[in-house]
């Protein structure tokens, strides 16, 4: 019997998978926030290259884990939110009423580097799988997702190191399958955070490049004679920390072919990477999961990585920024002391 999946976070990535699923037979349940109004009355519509224009899907739509609970149990919750550290709740506070312990396998599509420990401490009993996405995808308004023709999702469990026979290992299989019988491109990996640096490349060096910069790839290429050296080092410096992590895969080569593919676009208009989009339309970004964590593991592992550090440092203000000041106005630092109190007064 095909699985019944819980997806919290059904915006652009989220949606992709619902209608994979729902290809797939199985039953689901779509957690929606800013476009609840839509699904609920609509369902989602997919225009994709790969699978379709004017695809229709209805999952069943609600507004929280708690409320999808009575629902269950699920077989699968997939985490496609964005990993955003220090919110009021966590996402393992939220997801937890409709979890059930020892059974419902926990899935992250997320972005970047150190995203597992907090649910592997909140559900030590449930297999948790910890994977990485390549689709660029958009949601262009509530419940329509425009999406290109490249998908594929890279699964591994989290730890890595498991039997064959571990319900972890069970649970990462039964998903590939059940994402190839929908129709997508799904591998397994024995350790997925290999993976995670590989990705690291790209999110490390052009989305903030490209959110600081307010251009996509292309432009900020041909905006000054160094931008193509800056990406470089960028990368090389995630190279640099993945190796000294024993992941000797993640080489220097692989950093210029992930250059060599943004430099094939140009004459386009370019990659408008996540952070871009989100500077874009005023929304949070990855900062932490993105470059804070790996920073810290490199020092760790003692790599310098002055850029990632130099590119941190700037983004975190400009997150920020977004966050607290007042529309068409600069950040003050008076604004930035009363949040501060506020903060010290909640916790």
């Amino acid at each position: 019997m095909p699985p019944k999946v819980l997806v919290h976070g059904s915006g652009a990535i989220g949606a992709i998978y619902i209608y994979l699923l729902l290809q797939a037979g199985c039953s689901v349940t779509a957690v929606c926030r800013s476009n609840y109004a839509a699904a609920k009355t609509n369902g989602f519509t997919i225009d994709s290259d790969r699978y379709g224009h004017g695809i229709r899907i209805h999952p069943n739509v609600v507004r929280t884990p708690e409320e999808a609970a009575s629902q269950g149990p699920f077989d699968f919750i997939i985490i496609s939110t964005k990993a955003l550290p220090g919110q009021k709740l966590s996402t393992p506070e939220i997801i937890k009423p409709a979890v059930t312990e020892g059974k419902t396998a926990i899935v992250l599509i997320q972005n970047g580097i150190g995203i597992e420990d907090e649910y592997a401490t909140a559900f030590p009993s449930n297999p948790l799988l910890s994977c990485v996405v390549y689709l660029p995808t958009t949601q262009i308004s509530p419940g329509h997702i425009a999406t290109g023709s490249i998908e594929l999702l890279q699964i591994g469990t989290f730890p890595a190191a498991q039997e064959p026979t571990s319900p972890a290992k069970q649970a990462a299989e039964q998903l590939r399958s059940t994402i190839a019988s929908g129709g997508g491109n799904a591998e397994l990996h024995a350790d997925i955070q290999a993976q995670r640096w590989s990705k690291l490349l790209i999110n490390a060096s052009w989305n903030p490049i490209c959110a600081l910069s307010l251009s996509r790839d292309v432009a900020f290429l041909a905006s000054s004679t160094v931008a193509e050296k800056l990406v470089t080092d960028v990368m090389d410096e995630v190279v640099a920390i993945a190796q000294a992590k024993g992941y000797n895969n993640v080489t220097s080569e692989m950093a210029r072919g992930q250059l060599q593919r943004a430099l094939e676009r140009k004459g386009t208009k370019g990659i408008e990477p996540s952070m871009l989009v989100d500077v874009v339309n005023g929304r949070r970004m990855e900062v932490e999961v993105i470059l804070g964590n790996p920073i810290k593991v490199a020092k760790e592992v003692g790599v310098d990585v002055p850029r990632m550090e130099t590119l941190y440092v700037l983004l975190k203000a400009l997150d920020e920024a977004m966050a607290l000041r007042s529309p068409g106005k600069s950040l003050g630092g008076d604004e930035t002391e009363e949040a501060r109190r506020a903060e010290a007064a909640a916790a």
